[in-house]
Formats: structure tokens, C-alpha cells, sequence
């Protein structure tokens, strides 16, 4: 999921300004950005985040991504096409948007969406029961470091703006890793900064004028516009992520960005 917010105490201090290097030099250690201190850990930090959200996700959602969520969703599943996976997994699946679309475009037999927040899932019962997919769809909350399911379980994982929110990223690529058939695929979709220039200038001015603006009329919690910028900053993107899926078992099968490269999409399959 993209983003989520909450009110806490203004007091405590979150995204530290001086984040830590990774060992290999890749830039900002992405497991240090956390919503709001540095002492609990980032999943109970974010869990309590999406829940407080859960009834203006998908307003700010599309705020943020010019309402091209959408588009980006439905053509990243359409790379999954070719394979017909009957079995899905949807990590990280929120308010389930890309549960349904699972449905809508790859018809599978039955799609298992999983997140660390009650509330968000909550919302998205509502809208699988509204479309009519309740006995297609299933929905539980689940830690995707530490999942219960099967070996082999699933034809294809599908992740929409929520890996960057993993706080153990090598473990929860191993349990998807673990969960997939022989030659699953891996479906990944994730914000990124655009490059370098008058995109990433213009980008700058957005999220800093008119997002800023948007997430202060949303929530009170400036904390939680922080820690969207700093982990999109932070995450590792393009070939340094490329490189950690083929450490954790994963061979690419196709990289693509979207929209002047504000998302990018990965697909890759189990080895």
C-alpha cells in the first residue's frame, strides 16, 4: 500500500535525520525509516497507522498517484496473463483493490489477500462482498515474514505499494519464495522518485506543496507525510532491487516503469 497515516504524540521523534548506510553502499537503510521512533518495531508502528486510515486510504491513494493507480494496477496484472495462475496471493492487500482486479483480469480460481492490519482488510471485505467475489476472495491478517500457509501453495504473488513497508525484506521474500510453485511468479508494483531533473524537480514540488497539503486536510499527523517521503527515497529500486530478489531465489522476468518512472513494475519468477 502506498501510505497510511495516524495521530500520535508530536514528541517523539521518527524518521532519524541521519539514516545509517547499508553495508554494500546502496544508499539509505531503508529498515531504519520507521513512522514514528526508533525503539518499537516498524510492523506495530504500521499496523497501528493502517488501521486509523483505513476510512480515507483510498481517497488519499488516489490523491497521490493522480488516480493512476489504476492504470498502474491493471497493466502490471496483465503481465501475469500469460502464465494463468489459478491460485493468487495479494501481500499487502489493504482495502483489497488488487485482490479484485486479480479476479477481474486473471479470473483465477480463488485469490488470498494478506496484511498486517484488521481495519484495512475490514474495508476491503465490504468492497469484495459489494462485488459480488466473497466466495472467490478470502482475506486474513497475516505477518508476510512469518505466514502460515503451505509450501507451494500459491501459482503467483502479487505485492501493490506495500514491500517498501517490510520491515524484514530478505525473510519475507524467502517465506514468498516458500509459498510459490515451482516457477511462480512474483508480481511486484512500487512507487519510486522519477530521475533526476525537471520530472523529479516538478515531482518534488507536488509531494511537497500539494500532497503535504492534502495529508494535513486527511489527518493531523505531519509525521506520517515524513515517512512516506523518507522510505520512497530509501527503497531500494531499479537493479538494486532486481538484486535482492535474485539473492532471496527470484530470476527476472520483466522490469518496467510507468509514467515517466514514478512506478515501477517487477516480474519475477521463482528459480
Amino acid at each position: 500500500m502506498i501510505f497510511r497515516m495516524m495521530k500520535t504524540n508530536k514528541s517523539t521523534k521518527s524518521v532519524p535525520r541521519n539514516l545509517t548506510r547499508t553495508r554494500k553502499g546502496l544508499g539509505v537503510d531503508f529498515t531504519k525509516v520507521k513512522p514514528y521512533n526508533q525503539d518499537e518495531e516498524k510492523t506495530a508502528q504500521l499496523a497501528r497507522m493502517f488501521n486509523v486510515i483505513s476510512d480515507k486510504y483510498d481517497q488519499f491513494n488516489d490523491i497521490m498517484t493522480w488516480g493512476m493507480a489504476r492504470t498502474w494496477r491493471r497493466n502490471s496484472l496483465l503481465a501475469l496473463k500469460p502464465f494463468n495462475p489459478k491460485q493468487i496471493l495479494d501481500i499487502a492487500a489493504g482495502t483489497g483493490d488488487m485482490c479484485i482486479k486479480s479476479y477481474k483480469f486473471l479470473n483465477p480460481d480463488h485469490v488470498t489477500g494478506i496484511d498486517i492490519s484488521d481495519k484495512m482488510l475490514e474495508m476491503g471485505r465490504v468492497k469484495i462482498e459489494k462485488a459480488n467475489l466473497s466466495n472467490k476472495i478470502k482475506l486474513e491478517v497475516q505477518d508476510v515474514s512469518a505466514m502460515t500457509f503451505a509450501d507451494a501453495s500459491f501459482d503467483a504473488a502479487t505485492i501493490a505499494f506495500g514491500i517498501r513497508n517490510f520491515e524484514k525484506l530478505p525473510e519475507s521474500l524467502q517465506q514468498i519464495n516458500r509459498v510459490l510453485g515451482q516457477g511462480g511468479h512474483l508480481l511486484i508494483l512500487e512507487m519510486n522518485e522519477p530521475e533526476k531533473g525537471l520530472l523529479y524537480k516538478g515531482y518534488q514540488l507536488y509531494t511537497k506543496v500539494f500532497v503535504r497539503l492534502t495529508s494535513r486536510l486527511l489527518s493531523s499527523d505531519k509525521k506520517a507525510y515524513d515517512y512516506l517521503q523518507a522510505s520512497m527515497h530509501a527503497f531500494p529500486n531499479g537493479q538494486r532491487l532486481i538484486n535482492i530478489l535474485s539473492e532471496n531465489g527470484f530470476k527476472l522476468n520483466k522490469y518496467r516503469k510507468f509514467s515517466f518512472g514514478v512506478c515501477s513494475m517487477y516480474l519475477v519468477e521463482k528459480i
